[in-house]
């Protein structure tokens, strides 16, 4: 296992968390590996303290687990978690354009669209990078959030979602199945565009519908 060392221009607990989540979202660090905060001091060249704050977000973020003697592991992924997680973030995301006021602005609509665009680009330049994908993936999801105004539920769905790049990842399935989220998107985004609130639910219940089918049937073709 390999890390690079933290540089330090920015918070030292900000650049331990980015790392050690980057590597468990890209499978350098696989599900089970224990973590100590000894051993990632000496990978990433800084004291124990920052390690210990960025671990505990992992904890909390549930890439992280933490068992009853205090050991800390990179979390599994099973197909109960997949199931799970797609529940949780279909009443989640549904109930945060449930609270959004219509019409949304324009500039939360903007957004949406700069990130179908990325998305787009990014399949064409570079449709080897399943890790930015997924992070974009994320970022469109928590856009959505943001079109309400609960603090709370914002950061309840910031967080699925940072679980969920993982899950995309590893699963394997974004490959074949990117151009299908796109047109998902896309149909999400154009019942907000027309204020249709309940279209929009629906549209979004089915597109993490499918999301949770492709990651499922490709879990059953593995085994």
């Amino acid at each position: 296992m390999e890390l690079k060392p933290i540089r330090k221009n920015i918070t030292l607990k900000d650049q331990a968390y980015e790392q050690i989540r980057q590597a468990i979202n890209t499978n350098t660090l696989k599900p089970g590996t224990s973590l100590t905060e000894e051993q990632l001091s000496s990978m990433l060249s800084i004291s124990r303290t920052p390690i210990r704050s960025a671990l505990q977000q992992l904890v909390y973020e549930k890439l992280l687990s933490q068992d009853a003697t205090g050991h800390i592991y990179v979390s599994t992924i099973t197909e109960k978690n997949v199931q799970d997680t797609s529940k949780v973030r279909t009443v989640l995301e549904c109930m945060a354009i449930d609270s959004a006021s219509f019409p949304l602005s324009e500039a939360k609509l903007q957004e949406l669209e700069r990130i179908d665009r990325e998305q787009h680009e990014l399949i064409a330049t570079h449709p080897e990078d399943n890790l930015r994908f997924a992070e974009l993936d994320k970022e469109f999801h928590c856009a959505i959030a943001a079109c309400c105004d609960n603090a709370s539920l914002i950061e309840f769905i910031q967080n699925i979602n940072n679980v969920m790049v993982r899950i995309n990842v590893l699963s394997g399935t974004l490959p074949q199945n990117r151009q299908d989220a796109l047109i998902e998107h896309e149909n999400i985004i154009a019942f907000l565009k027309k204020g249709q609130r309940e279209f929009a639910k629906v549209a979004l219940s089915e597109h993490l519908k499918h999301v949770e089918e492709r990651m499922l049937s490709e879990s059953k073709k593995e085994r």
